[in-house]
């Protein structure tokens, strides 16, 4: 992490400094080359960051705490992104060039990002919380055989996978559910976005106590389930729509934001989908990650071998593959049968049921993970070192 993260600052950055001013082969190059190293070089800092993020919490239900506050502080700090905008404006305002503004402003988002990256690299002993096992000596390929012989980790990682190429869908296609399918102003996905992030943060606290109170199995597949009534209600949008309402909205706030042709079932299944999406989101946010720290812990135990970064880079490649797969599928989906280049309805209508079909397999997955029988191991082995302690 001391090493990597001030390339990760300065790649990000630099992707934004071609060598030329106007469009051209080098600039191409130097696009395609900087994104290069910045994947390189976030994943060389993130690996080690998030295996330490396993190490720090050994009790199982501080840690769903825990990753209630990084997520609350992942929100956090992607809202804070949206200032971007402002301070180039304002330099713009003072007689900067827009490419100068833009420049600045994002070399004080990279300063800022260096320096929340290296304060956990030189503030966090690590060898205050894995003092009872070793690091994994393995080479790659065996580590990673040893990682998937583990039952539990292989379905986990199965069910995230598919879990987040479902949720990608919803964060990929989106403005498209609520532009192409309803027929409103594609700024009203600020407006959904708004409501889901709101909510979503509004039931961490209630997530926390249901955890404690029920494990992370429930949740999860509760939270599969909701996803793909959710899908389905997208896929039949414009019956549910027109069933709620076809008088058209007006007058209001809400109006201006929707846009002229806005109607009150369009805009009661936006809102709908803004608070239904928000405890599934929570869920999928806390959850996974939750689980793979405790996999990764019941590892350690049960081999003495700490193989935290395994874990890691397989929960992110996974993600990176979700993220992939649905890049490739709803680049190809949303046009079928399109005459020009916007997407079709009936395309966007088939991501929501593919993402329907695809969480419904993620719930028979995570129906195979055994997260009691984990949480107990973890527990028991807890409370026996409290006991030698003591």
């Amino acid at each position: 992490m001391r090493w990597f993260a001030l390339p990760y600052a300065l790649t990000a950055l630099l992707i934004f400094f071609p060598p030329s001013g106007t469009v051209s082969t080098s600039n191409i190059v130097w696009v395609a080359v900087m994104l290069l190293l910045y994947y390189a070089f976030s994943t060389l800092y993130l690996v080690p960051y998030h295996a330490l993020e396993f190490e720090l919490v050994s009790d199982t239900r501080r840690r769903v705490f825990f990753y209630t506050i990084y997520s609350l502080m992942y929100v956090l700090g992607s809202a804070v992104i949206f200032a971007l905008p402002i301070i180039e404006s304002s330099l713009t305002a003072q007689g900067f060039a827009p490419i100068v503004s833009w420049r600045i402003a994002l070399s004080v988002f990279a300063a800022l990002g260096f320096i929340c990256a290296i304060i956990p690299a030189f503030s966090i002993k690590e060898k205050d919380y894995v003092s009872e096992s070793k690091a994994a000596h393995q080479p790659m390929l065996a580590s990673m055989r040893a990682t998937f012989a583990y039952r539990n980790f292989t379905i986990m990682t199965i069910g995230f996978l598919v879990m987040q190429v479902a949720f990608n869908f919803f964060n990929t296609a989106m403005l498209f559910y609520i532009d192409t399918l309803l027929g409103l102003r594609s700024s009203f996905a600020t407006v959904v976005l708004g409501i889901s992030i709101v909510l979503g943060i509004s039931c961490y606290p209630l997530l926390n106590r249901l955890t404690h109170r029920f494990g992370k199995k429930p949740l999860l597949l509760s939270a599969c389930f909701s996803y793909f009534f959710i899908y389905m209600a997208i896929f039949f949008f414009k019956n549910i729509a027109d069933t709620i309402g076809t008088a058209p909205m007006t007058t209001g706030l809400l109006a201006a934001f929707a846009g002229p042709n806005a109607t009150i079932g369009n805009v009661a299944c936006a809102i709908a989908l803004g608070v239904f999406i928000a405890f599934p989101i929570a869920c999928t946010n806390i959850l996974p990650p939750a689980a793979f720290a405790d996999m990764a812990q019941y590892d350690t135990i049960k081999t003495g071998e700490n193989k935290s970064a395994m874990f890691v880079a397989a929960r992110q490649f996974v993600n990176k593959l979700a993220q992939a797969v649905v890049a490739v599928i709803i680049s190809y989906v949303m046009y079928i049968g399109a005459t020009d280049e916007y997407p079709t309805v009936w395309g966007v209508r088939l991501t929501a049921l593919i993402a329907a079909v695809t969480i419904a397999a993620a719930f028979f997955v995570f129906y195979l993970y055994d997260d009691k029988g984990v949480v107990e191991f973890i527990n028991e082995h807890n409370s026996q070192n409290k006991a030698q302690i003591s």
